[in-house]
């Protein structure tokens, strides 16, 4: 009888140890494409759609930008490169534009309101 108490505390045991282990689905998804290698040949800034960091601390072994283009494509740059270097100042100078635009607006910009509270010190 023991043997057999045995045999079911293991089973039991083994059961929750696997359901109960890391995945890797717990580690985001298998299908993350990392930039291997980058690209020569330079992008017009008109094609830029938007872009984000790779970083090689993460997942992927090379740091890299990589630059989505208005056709949805995916296009894997070297920071070091001066034409990124380039690109990357225009794109945060097009973003501070626009922010401060947005925020100029939304001061000034009094008629979506219909009434205004303020707030003494007293």
């Amino acid at each position: 009888m023991s043997l057999r108490i045995l045999v079911t505390v293991t089973a039991v045991g083994f059961w929750v140890l696997c359901t109960l282990c890391p995945t890797p689905a717990a580690y985001g998804p298998l299908n993350h494409a990392c930039c291997v290698k980058y690209t020569r040949t330079p992008l017009a800034f008109r094609v830029i759609k938007g872009y984000y960091e790779q970083d090689p601390r993460e997942v992927c072994r090379i740091s890299a930008i990589v630059f989505f283009t208005k056709r949805n494509k995916k296009v894997c740059a070297s920071t070091e490169d001066e034409w990124v270097k380039i690109i990357l100042k225009r794109l945060s100078d097009k973003m501070n534009k626009i922010s401060r635009q947005q925020s100029k607006h939304a001061i000034t910009d009094t008629s979506k309101f219909s009434t205004w509270t303020t707030f003494s010190n007293s």
